[in-house]
């Protein structure tokens, strides 16, 4: 059965200027002369201003890699009479905007929600941008799916602005999968300050392989990362001097596989080595793991919602700096743990949880560490935000041996802090606002 694709365009106000009659060109030829057409154009009369148009707000939520929202989206709006940008207050349709990045694609959702008479109350368009085309390529890409799905709210106020066609689609069914599984990524930086008596340098660098597919994903990553500071001693009164220079660096590889078994259940396991510097906790360290996952999403839900439990269990090794108060500066134990990711989103509530835990197997009191990281945000309405972070670590584990700790070497005092058996932080946000509802953007000199 043949298909076919819906295109739909709105109407413009704009007149086009008649062409010239050839006779009237090749006499102008002849004569070197500019001949005056035959039938004068009227002027193009002035574009029409319309009566309610539909006023649009724009929420991008998961904005991508591309321009696409909100300057292709804007500049679409404005192209068309019949629409206006707007803020959430008075819009009569917010496009909630959410994209997820795979490979070189944004697979974009744009999720139309409306309480116009006669119109739907939400419509959910998907549609995928070549992150690496043009800036003119990628607006081609999107703007048939936006304005397909504004076309019914236009149709619902404005019906003789909406002008509807079936054509035959395009292109054939792709018969089999097409570009490659295999991916890298290298990313290097740097930072660095420097005053006479005050100077520090740093740097990261960090190699990622992949091989995805749909069913199945294989990762490598490698950090190193290194850090110096450089900064006056401290005189303590017993006169001894107190030195602040620090000097720091860390190196972690490994690798992890993750097999999807259908779209609940997925299986996965890993194994990670770091080694450090002798001011660390640990000189070197590995986790191997092996884990089994539910999801209640589908992998790569359009809206960018996820919720996800899993087991993981496996051993973990440590080399020590400082011998710990039970005299280690060796330790081998298994570990075991649920953790929990999730971030779920309906238009303008958004509530998430993240959820680690790490504990010993064999011997749960000596060593654990369980952090909760529960966050909500909220749209209430057209001119209130809120938003709602909080974080709580829990942690047991052999403290370093007070007499192996040097009270003069601030740089090993300072990075104690791995011991502390609580930690806690949040932060409450409000914002109440109250927008122009003209539509009018200007964006000249933001700040002076």
């Amino acid at each position: 059965m043949r298909g076919v694709v819906v295109a739909v365009c709105l109407a413009s106000s704009t007149a086009l200027a008649q062409t010239p009659p050839d006779a009237d060109k090749a006499i102008a030829e002849e004569t070197s002369q500019p001949a005056p057409p035959a039938n004068p154009s009227p002027p193009s009369p002035p574009a029409k201003i319309i009566a309610s148009p539909i006023r649009v707000a724009l929420d991008c939520q998961e904005p991508g890699r591309t321009k696409t929202c909100p300057s292709f989206l804007l500049a679409i709006i404005e192209a068309n009479p019949v629409l206006i940008s707007s803020p959430r207050a008075g819009a009569d349709v917010v496009v909630y905007v959410n994209t997820v990045e795979v490979a070189n694609t944004d697979k974009v959702q744009l999720r139309f929600v409306g309480d116009m008479p006669g119109a739907p109350r939400v419509i959910e368009i998907e549609v995928e941008i070549d992150t690496r085309a043009t800036d003119d390529a990628q607006r081609a890409q999107v703007e048939p799916s936006f304005v397909r799905g504004l076309a019914l709210y236009v149709a619902a106020r404005h019906p003789d602005a909406v002008d509807v066609k079936l054509l035959a689609p395009q292109g054939g069914v792709r018969t089999k999968e097409q570009g490659s599984p295999f991916g890298a990524s290298l990313s290097v930086n740097g930072n660095g300050s420097y005053t006479n008596k005050y100077r520090s340098a740093g740097g990261e660098s960090v190699l990622s392989l992949q091989y995805i597919k749909r069913d199945f994903r294989m990762a490598s990553v490698s950090f190193l990362n290194g850090s110096l500071q450089r900064q006056p001693s401290l005189r303590a009164d017993d006169g001894s001097i107190i030195k602040l220079d620090s000097n720091q660096w860390s190196a972690r590889t490994g690798a992890e596989v993750v097999y999807s078994y259908d779209d609940c259940w997925s299986f996965g396991a890993s194994s990670y080595h770091a080694l450090e510097d002798d001011k660390a906790q640990t000189r070197w360290n590995s986790r191997n793991r092996a884990a089994v996952a539910y999801n209640f999403f589908a992998p790569d839900d359009p809206r960018g919602n996820k919720l996800e439990f899993f087991y993981h269990a496996g051993i973990a090794l440590e080399r020590y700096n400082l011998p710990n108060v039970l005299g280690e500066k060796f330790a081998a134990y298994p570990v075991h743990g649920i953790d929990a990711s999730g971030s779920v989103r309906h238009d303008k509530i958004q509530y998430g949880i993240n959820m680690e835990s790490d504990i010993q197997m064999n011997r749960p009191g000596r060593r654990y560490q369980l952090t909760a990281s529960p966050f909500v945000a909220f749209q209430i309405g057209a001119h209130v935000d809120l938003s709602l972070n909080y974080s709580l670590t829990k942690r047991e584990l052999p403290a370093p041996d007070p007499n192996s700790i040097d009270p003069s070497d601030y740089e090993q005092i300072s990075r104690l802090s791995y011991a502390e058996p609580l930690a806690m932080s949040g932060s409450i946000g409000l914002t109440i606002h109250l927008d122009p509802t003209n539509g009018a953007r200007n964006n000249r000199m933001p700040s002076i």
